[in-house]
């Protein structure tokens, strides 16, 4: 079923864009040995493991393994072309409370670096100006006036240059400019740090485990009861990393619609396809939610007169009922509830109505 799908996505997809197919681990290696050729091996990135619950009590009794609590994301680039867009994560507080120890006069965290270099480079074995009130515990500052020419009565100046053996890692112009975007820091002795600020770090880059995004559970406001829905984040997250604003975004198998929705969301034109009215149905009523009654779109596929509903209820009438159900805003209790009722009473009354 997967192999032709796959064969026309590949077709279809732009020299830029990346496919990301998600499965289980009983079906990733058949997939991927099936996408291996359709692709090209050298265009696999990842093998994406998405942790999707805590725990699973999908153990047998007496079957030794342990849980299956993770899936699959396969990702594969059309060529070396395909967009990029690094993505990170946030530092967990265990590395923060390590590397960022210390903390500034305006309550910022950072973490000292290194502003030396083992090998010289343009101008930089230059003496490093440094001063501070004289009799006082106060850090030293940078003597960016070179006061130390004519030291003013009740200062302390004094010069520092790299540790023996390296050199300074920037010219003296540069590090003046990183001291006057208070990028510097002086430990006691007058030698210059640099101050790496955490709120001005990304974070982590991507890995391909991700962890933190957790699935929808039955309380989640996002849940819509479809079965396989995934979290919006989740979403969020691959549209972000493999696609540009403006872009399009294309997803063969939309089910409740959050790869449209995340789309729409990030400023992405979408396609949506499903072969059910119950989905075509739910994913209308979500994104009108989400963006209002006056979100445009663009349906194809759905009947357009009596003729072709006649058609549909002939040829399907469970999906006809789906189908029915959407004009006036409704959908089943349950999947399957009421099959043929709707059918018949729809049926009749057009037919009155015609005769």
């Amino acid at each position: 079923m997967m192999a032709p799908r796959l064969v026309e996505l590949h077709r279809v997809l732009k020299e830029t864009g990346s496919l990301y197919l998600h499965c289980d681990p009983t079906a990733s290696h058949y997939l991927r040995i099936t996408l291996d050729e359709i692709f090209g091996a050298k265009n696999f990135r990842n093998e994406i493991v998405w942790k999707r619950s805590s725990s699973h009590a999908d153990i047998k009794q007496g079957m030794r393994r342990c849980g299956r609590i993770h899936d699959v994301l396969l990702l594969y680039a059309k060529s070396e072309n395909a967009v990029w867009n690094p993505v990170f994560t946030p530092y967990d507080e265990e590395y923060v409370d390590s590397m960022y120890r210390f903390v500034d006069t305006e309550g910022r965290r950072y973490r000292e670096g290194d502003l030396t270099a083992a090998r010289p480079g343009g101008d930089v074995s230059f003496e490093w100006r440094v001063k501070r009130r004289g009799n006082s515990s106060e850090r030293w500052i940078a003597d960016i006036e070179e006061e130390f020419r004519s030291p003013r009565e009740g200062w302390e100046y004094k010069g520092v240059t790299p540790y023996r053996g390296r050199y300074w890692a920037y010219s003296k112009q540069n590090l003046m400019d990183m001291w006057k975007r208070g990028e510097i820091i002086h430990r006691s002795t007058g030698f210059p740090q640099f101050k790496r600020l955490l709120e001005k770090q990304p974070g982590v880059p991507l890995q391909d485990i991700w962890l933190d995004i957790n699935p929808l559970s039955g309380s989640e406001k996002e849940k819509l009861g479809y079965q396989t829905q995934k979290p919006l984040a989740l979403l969020e997250r691959i549209i972000n990393a493999s696609s540009n604003p403006g872009g399009v975004v294309l997803d063969p198998f939309c089910g409740c619609g959050t790869t449209i929705h995340a789309a729409q969301k990030l400023g992405r034109k979408w396609i949506g396809i499903d072969i059910t009215y119950l989905a075509i149905n739910l994913i209308k009523r979500r994104l009108k939610d989400a963006f209002g009654e006056e979100i445009e779109f663009e349906e194809k596929g759905q009947p357009t007169d009596f003729e072709s509903a006649k058609r549909l209820a002939e040829l399907d009438k469970f999906q006809f009922q789906h189908w029915a159900l959407s004009l006036i805003g409704a959908r089943p209790l349950k999947e399957g509830e009421g099959k043929g009722a709707w059918l018949a009473l729809f049926l009749r009354n057009r037919t009155e109505r015609h005769s």
